[in-house]
């Protein structure tokens, strides 16, 4: 639900397929107005993410790696979820005592 997709032709090599067919797929998120993270996580995200995120708050991945959308959409979606469980993943530091 609060994952949008866009579609666009691939570039690179592929023949006459690529020309023709959008394969590759954009997944967008948008972290302020998620739902599903509270403020404590959208932090977390903005502070572990932020170099993959826009002006307008929103989290862009594209893949366009396979010739399929569908399996680019998978990856994609495989990506996102793998970005999300590292930054949400708390971070522990040892005190200066403890190293």
């Amino acid at each position: 639900k609060e994952l949008t997709f866009r579609t666009s032709k691939s570039s690179g090599a592929g023949g006459q397929h690529v020309n023709k067919v959008e394969t590759r797929v954009e997944l967008l998120f948008d972290v302020n107005a998620s739902e599903i993270l509270d403020g404590m996580e959208k932090n977390l995200v903005w502070q572990n993410l932020a170099n993959r995120i826009n002006g307008e708050g929103i989290l862009l991945l594209a893949n366009d790696s396979e010739r399929s959308q569908l399996r680019n959409k998978k990856l994609v979606i495989k990506r996102f979820n793998q970005l999300m469980q590292i930054a949400l993943t708390p971070k522990i530091t040892l005190l200066p005592s403890l190293r």
